[in-house]
C-alpha cells in the first residue's frame, strides 16, 4: 500500500509539473507582448478614422498571431461594430462594380452609357457561374437621344402588341411599362418608352424587378441589383 501512495504522488507531481508547463507555453514574451500592443494600436487608430477595413486587417491578424494576449481581449467591445461597418463597405463596393459606363465618340459627338446584368442565382465552388438572362442599358446618344432598353440573352422573343411590362421598384407598388422591341444585331432588344420615368424610380431603388409579358420568351422575369447606379458617370457632363 505504501508503494502504491508514493507511485501515486509521484504521478501527481508528473502531471502537475506537465501542467504548468503548458501554461507557461501559452504565455507571451514581452517582446510578443509589445508587438500585440503595436497591433492594437494600429487598430483603435483606424477606428478611430473610420477606416474599417483596415481596422478589420488588424485585429484578425492580431487574433491570429497573439490570441491569449491582453491586446487581444481588448478587440471585444467594439470589433462588432467593425465587422459591421467593413461588410457594409464591401457590399457598397460590390454593388458599385457590377456597372459598367462607357463614353465613346460617335461621329462629332459621344455617346454615354451605363449597363448593369441581371443578377444570377449563386452557386457552389468548382460549378460554372450562370449566364445572366439580360443586361440592362441606359444609353445617350449625339443623334438619337437618351434610352432605356433591355437586351435580352435568348434567341427568340415576341413581345406582343402592345408590349407591356410589370416593373416594380424594391418593395413599391408595381408599376406598367410599355415596351418596343428590336434586333441588337445581336439578339433581341426590349425598349422601355417611358424612359425618364424609369430612369427616376430606378435612381431611388436598390432593386429593379421587370416581369415581361407571359409568353415573350423563356424568362418571365429579371432582377436587378441597382443600388450602385451613379448617376454622375452616366450624365452628360
Amino acid at each position: 500500500m505504501a508503494m502504491t501512495r508514493v507511485f501515486a504522488l509521484l504521478l501527481c507531481l508528473a502531471l502537475a509539473g506537465c501542467s504548468g508547463d503548458e501554461n507557461e507555453a501559452t504565455e507571451l514574451s514581452p517582446a510578443d507582448q509589445a508587438k500585440a500592443a503595436t497591433l492594437l494600436d494600429s487598430y483603435e487608430s483606424a477606428r478611430a478614422g473610420k477606416n474599417w477595413e483596415v481596422a478589420e486587417t488588424y485585429a484578425d491578424t492580431l487574433r491570429g498571431r497573439f490570441p491569449e494576449s491582453k491586446a487581444a481581449t481588448q478587440l471585444t467591445p467594439t470589433l462588432g461594430q467593425v465587422r459591421t461597418e467593413a461588410e457594409k463597405l464591401r457590399e457598397s463596393r460590390r454593388l458599385r462594380e457590377l456597372w459598367d459606363y462607357q463614353a465613346v465618340a460617335v461621329g462629332k459627338g459621344v455617346q454615354r452609357s451605363a449597363a448593369i446584368y441581371s443578377r444570377t442565382v449563386p452557386v457552389e465552388e468548382g460549378q460554372l457561374a450562370p449566364t445572366p438572362d439580360a443586361q440592362l442599358v441606359l444609353r445617350d446618344h449625339p443623334a438619337w437621344g437618351r434610352s432605356v432598353y433591355l437586351l435580352l440573352g435568348q434567341s427568340h422573343f415576341d413581345c406582343g402588341t402592345p408590349c407591356a411590362m410589370q416593373i416594380q421598384f424594391d418593395d413599391g407598388r408595381v408599376q406598367r411599362f410599355t415596351g418596343k422591341q428590336a434586333d441588337s444585331g445581336k439578339g433581341p432588344a426590349l425598349f422601355i418608352e417611358d424612359k425618364q420615368r424609369f430612369i427616376d424610380a430606378m435612381s431611388r431603388a436598390g432593386k429593379v424587378r421587370i416581369e415581361l409579358p407571359r409568353g415573350s420568351g423563356r424568362i418571365p422575369v429579371l432582377v436587378f441589383e441597382v443600388r450602385g447606379y451613379a448617376p454622375a458617370r452616366f450624365e452628360k457632363p
